[in-house]
C-alpha cells in the first residue's frame, strides 16, 4: 500500500528558480502577487503541475529579479557553476 502517487507534470519543475528565489528571500506569495495570480497557480508553474509562465510573466520575473530567462526558464537544469567546472 506504500505506492507513492506518481505526479503529473505537464513540464519539469523550476527547482533553480525556486532556490533562487529562497536565496534571495522572495516568498512564493511575493511573487504571485508580482505576476497577479494566486500562490496555487504559482506554485503549479514552479513544480511543472499546471500550466506554464507565459512570456511576458517569464519577461517580468526575468527584469523584476535581475536573471536571464535562458539560465532560469530554457536550460534550468543546466547550472553556470557545473558548465565553469568542466
Amino acid at each position: 500500500m506504500g505506492m507513492k502517487k506518481e505526479i503529473k507534470r505537464r513540464h519539469a519543475p523550476y527547482t533553480k528558480l525556486k532556490a533562487y528565489l529562497n536565496e534571495i528571500g522572495m516568498t512564493q506569495a511575493e511573487l504571485a502577487k508580482l505576476l497577479n495570480k494566486s500562490r496555487y497557480a504559482l506554485n503549479q508553474n514552479l513544480n511543472g503541475t499546471g500550466g506554464d509562465f507565459s512570456l511576458s510573466e517569464v519577461r517580468l520575473i526575468c527584469m523584476t529579479l535581475g536573471i536571464s530567462a535562458d539560465e532560469f526558464f530554457i536550460e534550468p537544469q543546466v547550472s553556470k557553476t557545473k558548465q565553469d567546472a568542466s
